[in-house]
């Protein structure tokens, strides 16, 4: 054995000895997080979901299955026609509908549910409608059933009509699986589907999503028309009716009650809608009706139990309805004076109501969670001078509505606070998925003092996650100079996540980009951040010892070695020689289509993609923040030719391109309706295509502009679309 290998190998063994050794030492004390695995992607992730052992990760249409080690499972991109990331628009209640306009909430979040393993997804037609009002479009949603192996077992068209605006989508959709089966509500309908992807029944007229009991029997209330009704007629909005009817497993109906009064549909937060999304609620044995100033309870009999009745304007508390003894939390919304509204506790049995204790709705938006009776605030106390280093103040407090009092409170320290100059990727990874032009822009418009002379600016923002036993949360907090300038603005920020115990800090770990999501699995807290990274956290005082030690030893002895092995077979592996005359014939081609084209497993092909990577036969571009694309690393093509093909791979941003080769000065309203394209739609690719410098505009008489290809890309442009054309 060589000396160096030898020293290496007796150094491993007495860190792994001290590591045993000082264990008691240091099992007591308070540790950094123990961050079990970071794994880079792509994509920034848009949503998290949690199930059993496996992580899965949304962005777009692309599908990320990691397993408790962080290993990457699966990848699975769903055919662009469908949509599964759709923005719904949440209508809050009936007292929103207006005439000719509507308010609510806009969410990106997925319709998903998984049971023994499988993953269930709702998708939608990816349409996108142009016209400034509200549209009905007869079609399919379609619901995808993916294997723990990242296959799709089976998809089930549901004839559907889209309610869309924009890129928006009004529908009301939710998808539960349990008991072998998948209950899909869309279209004021409840379809039931086997295991196998074979439809069972629908059971049509249904206001909300249904609730079903453990013997299978399903409760939904009828819906009827709203009155106004939106856009004139427009939108076929419904609303629970008086009447609640109840199903056997085999859709038969049982009973039909009328309570005599409409049930009131309850508007609940994105995070903790797949728990409560149904009418009626149901909860050992009992179903719950909520009304327009309490509750009604019904057995499954159809037997009224009890009915509480409260002040007018009482509703369930939209961030947490219900805890796991039963009990209810509602809020009275006091009109005239938001910060004078108050909440109640009502009791599973309706015996015991609580005393209204004060709740400040103006500032409800500083609740970011809550859980089992105890709601979590976030007061933030921004820094009274301008200096950069001055961070806000941030304090997270246990508020028991129960007792209507205090357990704790936690101050967020600021964790290695950074300095660093704002370049185009530091933006991108700090304030978004934007480019540094759409920042520099959007940050001159929205300029507050009045001038362009630079003033420091600070934001703050912190997620909260319940768990058992413990609550964890992110936060970010930074100063930056406003307006921002790429390569001159500073910005001074301290981010990351931490678990904190009965205001006791278990554990925190600092980051270098805000998180985008959290989700908890089996005493996991998994995160990802904007930088395009996913983690996962466990408390575990000797943990973060021992990954170090196993990560060395693994890089040294096992990932050196593997990657030396494969270089040295680099051109005799003849499947990875396929995936390089595949980039090399189709420049631009994502993983997707690599894998596609050479008809390859996904992930035998990601491997080859990477030793090709490392061993720098290829080079990668993701110039539109959206795909990956990968390239020769030949000098063929330049970076701004990489960029460029990148747009051109791109249907959307080919046809505008394409449009502004052909007809040169179109504004934003000219490329929306000789393409068929949204607006609004439209905005964003001219956005992307003028950070990289493709496009430019210029001002028109009425405050419009328009856009033409520059001059230097012109006819790089007309090579590529003509080379695509003959690929084609």
């Amino acid at each position: 054995m060589k000396k160096g290998i030898l020293f290496e190998a007796v150094i491993a063994l007495v860190i792994v000895f001290l590591a045993f050794a000082i264990y008691a030492m240091i099992s007591t004390s308070t540790t950094a997080a123990a961050v079990k695995w970071t794994t880079p992607t792509y994509d920034q992730p848009g949503y998290m979901y949690a199930s059993g052992d496996i992580l899965y990760s949304f962005t777009g249409n692309s599908i990320y299955a990691f397993d408790s080690d962080g290993n990457a499972a699966w990848n699975l991109t769903i055919p662009d026609n469908w949509s599964i990331s759709s923005e719904w628009l949440r209508l809050k209640d009936t007292g929103d509908i207006l005439v000719g306009g509507f308010t609510g909430n806009t969410e990106v979040s997925p319709t998903v549910a998984s049971s023994d393993g499988v993953l269930y997804v709702l998708a939608r037609p990816n349409i996108t409608v142009t016209s400034a009002e509200i549209a009905t479009v007869n079609n399919f949603t379609q619901v995808f059933a993916i294997s723990k192996d990242g296959i799709i077992l089976w998809s089930v068209p549901l004839e559907s009509k889209l309610i869309l605006y924009g890129s928006s989508s009004l529908d009301t959709v939710s998808i539960h699986a349990s008991g072998g089966r998948v209950y899909v509500f869309h279209d004021y309908q409840e379809t039931v589907i086997d295991s196998s992807g074979h439809v069972l029944f629908t059971i049509s007229n249904v206001s909300d999503p249904a609730t079903v009991d453990e013997k299978g029997n399903i409760y939904a209330v009828e819906p009827v028309s709203s009155d106004p009704v939106l856009e004139g007629g427009a939108y076929d909005y419904r609303v629970p009716s008086s009447i609640v009817n109840a199903y056997d497993s085999s859709g038969k109906l049982l009973w039909t009650r009328d309570i005599g009064e409409p049930v009131i549909r309850q508007y609940l937060r994105e995070d903790i809608r797949e728990q409560f999304d149904s009418l009626p609620l149901y909860k050992y044995g009992s179903l719950y009706l909520p009304l327009k100033d309490g509750i009604l309870a019904m057995d499954t009999g159809g037997n009224v139990i009890w009915v509480k009745r409260l002040n007018e304007s009482t509703q369930l508390l939209e961030l947490m309805p219900m805890d796991s003894d039963g009990n209810f939390y509602l809020e009275h919304v006091n009109s005239a004076n938001l910060s004078a509204s108050s909440l109640y506790v009502l009791s599973g049995d309706g015996s015991a109501v609580s005393e209204p204790v004060p709740y400040d709705e103006y500032h409800s938006s500083g609740y970011k969670a809550g859980k089992d009776g105890v709601l979590y605030y976030v007061a933030s106390e921004p820094s009274n001078n301008s200096s950069l280093d001055a961070l806000a103040s941030l304090k997270l407090t246990a508020y028991d509505v129960r007792n209507a009092s205090t357990l704790w409170s936690y101050t967020i320290p600021t964790y290695k606070k950074s300095t660093i100059t704002l370049d185009e990727t530091s933006v991108r990874n700090i304030f978004g998925p934007y480019t540094s032009g759409d920042i520099l822009d959007g940050s001159q418009q929205r300029y507050p003092y009045g001038s362009l002379s630079s003033r420091v600016y600070g934001q703050s923002d912190v997620i909260v996650l319940p768990s058992e036993g413990r609550v964890y949360l992110s936060y970010a907090d930074y100063n930056y100079e406003y307006p921002i300038v790429v390569g001159q603005s500073q910005c001074v920020y301290a981010m990351g996540v931490a678990a904190v115990n009965g205001g006791r800090e278990e554990w925190q770990y600092s980051t270098d980009s805000p998180v985008t999501a959290m989700a908890d699995g089996n005493g996991n807290l998994f995160y990802s951040t904007m930088d395009g990274t996913i983690s996962a956290a466990k408390f575990d005082p000797a943990t973060g010892l021992t990954i170090s030690i196993i990560a060395y030893l693994f890089i040294r002895f096992i990932a050196v070695g593997a990657v030396s092995r494969a270089r040295s077979r680099l051109d005799k592996n003849e499947n990875r020689n396929v995936v390089l005359k595949f980039i090399s014939e189709h420049p631009g081609s994502t993983l997707y289509e690599i894998a596609r084209g050479i008809d390859m497993n996904l992930g035998t092909a990601r491997y080859h993609v990477l030793i090709l990577g490392i061993n720098h036969r290829i080079t990668s571009q993701k110039a539109d923040n959206k795909y990956v694309r990968f390239f020769l690393n030949s000098n063929t093509f330049s970076k701004e030719e990489q960029v460029l093909l990148s747009f051109i791979k791109r249907e959307p941003t080919r046809k505008v391109l394409g449009m502004l080769l052909e007809k040169p000065g179109r504004t934003n309203v000219d490329l929306s309706r000789e393409l068929n394209i949204a607006e609004s739609t439209i905005s964003k690719y001219i956005k992307e295509l003028s950070s990289k410098e493709i496009i430019m505009k210029e001002p028109m008489p009425g405050g419009r502009f328009a856009y033409s290809i520059r001059k230097e890309y012109v006819e790089r442009v007309a090579m590529a679309l003509e080379s695509l054309k003959c690929a084609a």
